[in-house]
C-alpha cells in the first residue's frame, strides 16, 4: 500500500513550519495541520491562504463562494454549481468543517488520481506515489487534457482491479469534473507544469500565476475540459 509520505523531499506531504509571504499579510500562506483539512487541496488551498477559515471550521457556503469568485476569478453560475455541491456535508447551523469532506461517497470517492480508494484503509490522505504517476502521464511534458485522460483511464483500471464498487452516476460525474478542475481553474493555456503541479499538491497552495491571472473561469470552460477528456478516453 503507498506510504502517505515520499521518499522525495520536493513531494513531502507535511505541514511546513515557514511562513510564505505571497500577496500579502491577509493573503499568507500558513500551512494548516493536516489534521484538520479534507481531501480536496483547493478548498485546503483556500484555507492555507487565508480565504477560508484558516483553521478549517465552520466555514459557510458563503464564504466558500466569494472565495472562489475572488480568488479564482470564477464567475457565478461556476462557483455557484460547486459551492452547491457541498449542501450535504452542512451541519445544523448551516456550516461545515474541511474534516467533514472525508466522509466517503458523499463528495469524497474512490478513483482519485492522488488518492486511496475506501476498500484500501485511507482514503482522504494524499499520497506521493500516486502524483508520481500522475505525472508521469504527462510523459516529461506539462500536464495537459489529453495526459488526465489517461490518467482517468489508468485510474479506473486501477480502482478496478483494487476490487472497488464502481460509482454512482452522480459521482461519476463530479469524479469527471474534478479530473480536470485544476486545469480549468489554472487557466494556464491548458498545460499545467510540474511546478505548479507540485505547488498545488504538495504544498496545497495557490501559485501566483493562478491568483493574478484575473481571465475568468466559468461553469462552460469546466465542462468543456471534462467533455474534451472523455473524447480523449476514445481516441
Amino acid at each position: 500500500m503507498p506510504s502517505s509520505r515520499s521518499e522525495h523531499p520536493q513531494l513531502q506531504y507535511e505541514q511546513k513550519p515557514e511562513v510564505k509571504q505571497l500577496l500579502g499579510d491577509n493573503h499568507s500562506y500558513i500551512r494548516g495541520n493536516i489534521a484538520t483539512r479534507g481531501p480536496c487541496p483547493g478548498l485546503n488551498a483556500l484555507a492555507n491562504q487565508g480565504y477560508l477559515p484558516r483553521d478549517g471550521n465552520n466555514i459557510t457556503l458563503s464564504e466558500v463562494e466569494t472565495a472562489l469568485m475572488s480568488a479564482l476569478h470564477m464567475d457565478k453560475p461556476l462557483a455557484s454549481a460547486l459551492t452547491n455541491s457541498l449542501k450535504p456535508l452542512l451541519h445544523k447551523d448551516k456550516t461545515f468543517n474541511l474534516v467533514d469532506m472525508r466522509q466517503h461517497n458523499i463528495i469524497e470517492h474512490d478513483v482519485s488520481f492522488t488518492r486511496l480508494d475506501f476498500r484500501q484503509g485511507d482514503n482522504y490522505t494524499f499520497q506521493p506515489p500516486m502524483f508520481q504517476a500522475l505525472l508521469a502521464d504527462a510523459n516529461g511534458g506539462p500536464v495537459t487534457v489529453k495526459s488526465l485522460a489517461k490518467t482517468y483511464v489508468r485510474r479506473r483500471k486501477e480502482s478496478k482491479a483494487a476490487g472497488s464498487p464502481g460509482l454512482s452516476i452522480n459521482l461519476w460525474f463530479v469524479n469527471l469534473l474534478q479530473s480536470v478542475s485544476l486545469l480549468n481553474t489554472a487557466a494556464t493555456g491548458g498545460k499545467l507544469s510540474r511546478e505548479l503541479m507540485v505547488t498545488f499538491y504538495t504544498e496545497e497552495r495557490f501559485p501566483e500565476e493562478v491568483l493574478r491571472n484575473e481571465k475568468p473561469r466559468t461553469l462552460f470552460g469546466l465542462v468543456g475540459n471534462a467533455l474534451l477528456l472523455l473524447f480523449y478516453t476514445f481516441f
